[in-house]
């Protein structure tokens, strides 16, 4: 069994790929004069769920990328006060989706009454509105401040799920905010990686010699990914290097040992942590030298 996640290869430099929602072809009116069967809304109901999970998925996952990096396109108080509107705005849309999402159990629906069903249909229908409505404010905000980062800045991040990268939001901030200032952030993980990176690279060491596959063993070994055993200080081309390395490595393992593979993650989710704070560091004094 393989663990670790078979990712598509990303080619376009844009902050994620556009999803092409195909849209299934459902009625979106329901006419007042004409009853509707329950085995019908039961197929309106499941078409427009998947529909939706779609689009907020896309929502989700591009305001994630954006808010990462607001930190680093941000001109003014009113950027940032716009953002942290937009912050409140999805913050309930995910309350009233996580709350309607919770109530409709597709396995049941053939148990629920036409009444409630109707009700959950509508409901349905404004939820859609408000995500579509949320997805295009958020792609016009991506277009606008965030169409000119660089793909290593957004290796972390591009492939993750929405459930992924509010995960690492939080530590994102949680990290961030032992500091003053993002400026102090990079300087200390300049500085105090070391032992981190190292600890890093031996424990997928660890997973590619529990696969028993000599050619791992072979094209993997602890020099492709450092050029030395004792680490004081990294370049961020540097960062970037191991970054596309382990990426790619982790892409083509197979049959890795579970408790090797723990381990690793761990490691991993802070070199993440790290590696995104250093490239929105980057990014922001970029953005400023091309005012």
């Amino acid at each position: 069994m393989s663990l670790f996640k078979k990712h598509k290869k990303v080619e376009e430099i844009n902050i994620i790929e556009k999803q092409d929602i195909k849209e299934e072809v459902v009625e979106e009116k329901v006419q007042e004069e004409v009853s509707i069967s329950s085995g019908d809304l039961q197929k309106l109901i499941e078409a427009d769920i998947k529909r939706i999970k779609r689009i907020y998925d896309d929502l989700l996952t591009q305001f994630y990328m954006c808010k990462f990096f607001i930190l680093a396109v941000a001109k003014n108080d009113e950027d940032m006060s716009y953002f942290a509107s937009l912050e409140k705005q999805i913050a309930k849309l995910k309350d009233h989706y996580e709350s309607l999402m919770s109530e409709v159990k597709v396995e049941e629906l053939s148990d629920y009454a036409n009444e409630t069903l109707k009700r959950i249909y509508d409901d349905l229908k404004n939820l859609h509105n408000d995500c579509t409505g949320l997805l295009s404010r958020v792609s016009q905000t991506r277009s606008d401040k965030f169409n000119k980062l660089k793909m290593s800045s957004l290796a972390v991040i591009i492939n993750k799920t929405p459930e992924e990268l509010e995960k690492m939001d939080k530590r994102f901030y949680t990290f961030l905010n032992s500091f003053k200032s993002l400026n102090e952030a990079s300087d200390y993980i300049y500085i105090n990686s070391g032992e981190l990176i190292t600890n890093l690279v031996k424990s997928l060491m660890r997973c590619i010699d529990s696969t028993n596959n000599p050619a791992y063993k072979q094209q993997f070994n602890f020099y492709y990914f450092l050029k030395s055993d004792v680490i004081l200080c990294l370049e961020l081309s540097e960062w970037i290097e191991l970054n596309n390395k382990i990426r790619h490595c982790t892409n083509v393992l197979r049959n890795v040992d579970i408790a090797n593979y723990v381990d690793f993650q761990n490691y991993l989710i802070d070199f993440e942590i790290r590696y995104i704070t250093l490239m929105i560091m980057d990014e922001k004094k970029r953005n400023v030298e091309v005012k």
